[in-house]
């Protein structure tokens, strides 16, 4: 359950119930297996990151985000090497999907024979989770009503469009993480109302996933040359040249591909779509 709905229980008892079913499915999925042939940590950081995305939504209502958005950062930083490793062979595969090349099935197959114990690290996430699960049974919002979720899509959007301002001026690779993190949490939020009006919110949403996706690909390229660049990948001088060439030129192609989106997703001033999905809600309330 990832949904507020107009014609269900208010914000605030909505609020609580999303969130303890995302943290309840996070903790089952560590004594289970992963029945969709899905990594179990890279279900758990997207599951936290759907938590963050939540407590965003309501950030303007929820005295507690500050503290809570931080625990869910950290235990999820838990498994950021665990999934770094599994990112590098995805990403690698992602490349031979663009472009045939021998250099990247060899390095494929060299990134997954190197693959670290998770257990330690998933029982100290896991430790962290029921912790943040206790306290959110009394989790509370100071403006329990439809303004404050609102209100929050607002402020994520209106970082968003910042965002890609910013990207657009620096044409650096924290600019574009950066310009990801919001759009993924506006897609977040999206999703979360989108019961307001399916017909209208589900367009919408896809244009923000495929920006999500092709800004998520870029990061992890850029994660990818400079691990290579910093000689973490062991091949040889002549490997690392064509591999830091080839990345450069599908950066560049995704930042095109990524502002074209971009200027789709981030038409409306950040006024407008609060307006708008407001409206919706009301309508369907």
């Amino acid at each position: 359950m990832y949904k507020f709905d107009p014609r269900g229980e208010p914000p605030e008892t909505a609020f609580r119930a999303i969130a303890i079913d995302q943290l309840d499915e996070t903790l089952a999925d560590l004594d289970r297996p992963d029945r969709a042939h899905r990594s179990v940590v890279h279900e758990a950081r997207r599951r936290c990151k759907k938590l963050r995305g939540l407590l965003r939504l309501v950030r303007p209502g929820f005295a507690d985000f500050d503290r809570e958005n931080t625990a869910i950062r950290d235990a999820a930083a838990l498994l950021s090497h665990l999934r770094d490793s599994e990112v590098m062979h995805e990403t690698f595969h992602e490349l031979s999907e663009w472009r045939h090349d021998p250099l990247f099935e060899r390095l494929a197959a060299a990134a997954a024979t190197d693959e670290p114990d998770q257990a330690p690290a998933l029982a100290a996430f896991g430790d962290r989770l029921r912790d943040i699960r206790r306290r959110a049974e009394t989790w509370t919002l100071s403006k329990p009503h439809v303004d404050t979720l609102v209100g929050g899509l607002r402020s994520t959007y209106r970082s968003g469009r910042r965002r890609m301002r910013k990207a657009a001026r620096s044409d650096t690779a924290t600019a574009f993480h950066n310009w990801r993190k919001a759009s993924k949490y506006h897609g977040f939020h999206l999703d979360l109302l989108r019961k307001a009006a399916p017909e209208m919110i589900d367009g919408e949403l896809d244009a923000v996933e495929a920006l999500s996706t092709q800004l998520g690909q870029h990061h992890d390229l850029v994660v990818l040359r400079s691990a290579a660049q910093d000689h973490k990948l062991g091949i040889t001088d002549a490997d690392l040249e064509t591999l830091v060439e080839l990345i450069g030129q599908r950066l560049e192609e995704l930042e095109d591909e990524a502002f074209e989106l971009g200027r789709q997703v981030y038409a409306e001033t950040p006024d407008a779509i609060a307006r708008r999905i407001s409206s919706y809600w009301n309508s369907a309330s």
